[in-house]
């Protein structure tokens, strides 16, 4: 039970270094250019990840709660949102018409890479 713990702590620690890290290169490049801290974060997180520095155990656990209930977390931004309707009353339909578009958008591109990845997957196992 207490290596549990232990383990668990440490995998959220691992992860919420990488998430200050994200921050504050975020803040220290604010004048260049602006970057979200938690896109940065992701970055570091794929990079520890695909050059094996960070291995994917190591986390494993504590992602796939945060995976199971990502939902969960978008319940503040949701309240939050619906209390600031009138703030955003005036563009809404400017913010349906970018989301649904960023939306085809991504699911496109993610489609695209995932082909060019499966093919590449095959082309390397005829090798």
């Amino acid at each position: 039970m207490i290596h549990k713990i232990i383990k668990t702590a440490i995998q959220i620690a691992i992860i919420y270094i990488i998430y200050m890290s994200g921050n504050f290169i975020s803040n220290l490049i604010a004048d260049i250019i602006v970057i979200p801290g938690n896109i940065i974060g992701m970055v570091i997180l794929l990079t520890l990840l695909t050059t094996n520095v960070l291995k994917l155990s190591m986390i494993e656990e504590t992602g796939n709660f945060m995976l199971k209930y990502m939902g969960f977390f978008f319940v503040p931004l949701t309240v939050g949102l619906m209390e600031s309707y009138k703030l955003i009353q005036s563009s809404i339909i400017q913010i349906l018409v970018i989301l649904v578009l960023s939306c085809i958008i991504v699911m496109f591109v993610s489609g695209k890479v995932t082909d060019l990845l499966i093919s590449y997957g095959k082309e390397k196992s005829h090798d």
